[in-house]
């Protein structure tokens, strides 16, 4: 697998990542991105938290919907 450091993961795939979304690893490795010896991306967190409190957000709205619908009958 590429190994990547985290500025040049967010080049290569043109978006700007939340750090916390990543396991960065503990120990300096050879970026194949800019050459440097630099902490790598190991693996994607399954659930960011970003995208957690999105989830939740659209589960409140529904929700909120529904109360509204069963009050006005």
């Amino acid at each position: 697998m590429a190994e990547f450091c985290f500025d040049c993961l967010q080049k290569l795939d043109g978006c700007l990542y939340d750090p916390k979304d990543f396991i960065i690893s503990d120990d300096l490795d050879l970026c194949e991105g800019c050459g440097e010896w630099k902490h790598v991306v190991v693996v994607r967190r399954s659930v960011s938290h970003l995208g957690l409190l999105g989830v939740l957000s659209d589960a409140l709205k529904s929700l909120s919907g529904w109360i509204k619908q069963i009050i006005s009958g």
